[in-house]
Order: structure tokens, then C-alpha cells, then sequence
């Protein structure tokens, strides 16, 4: 997976969240149609960029969008 990847699906992740508003990541895979490691790190992308909250232990985070 390369960097623009990455950022693609953290954009998509910030859009779901904008729209939905909390979720949990197996919530974002799901309706996203994401592997567990691309949500992983477009989440890391997002959190990086203090732009998501997460919450919740490995296998069940909750994600919440920081505006």
C-alpha cells in the first residue's frame, strides 16, 4: 500500500464519520469495504493529524471524529 492509499481511505474514513458519527472500526470496514490494516492505518493517518478520538480496547475500537 503506498502513501496516497493511505491518505485516500483516511479521507474516506473522516467523510463516514462526518456523515454516521461515531462508529467502531469493525463498523468503518465493514461499510467501507476495508481490510483491517488499511483502516488501521488511515486511522493512524487521522489520529496523527488529531482529527479522530479512538476509545475501547484492540478489537473493539470506537472512532470519533474531532472537529
Amino acid at each position: 500500500m503506498i502513501k496516497a492509499d493511505i491518505g485516500n481511505n483516511a479521507g474516506r474514513i473522516w467523510q463516514y464519520l462526518d456523515e454516521k458519527g461515531e462508529s467502531t472500526l469493525a463498523d468503518i470496514k465493514k461499510d467501507l469495504l476495508l481490510k483491517g490494516s488499511e483502516a488501521r492505518m488511515a486511522l493512524g493517518w487521522l489520529a496523527r493529524e488529531n482529527k479522530i478520538f479512538l476509545y475501547g480496547d484492540e478489537d473493539n475500537w470506537s472512532v470519533i471524529l474531532l472537529y
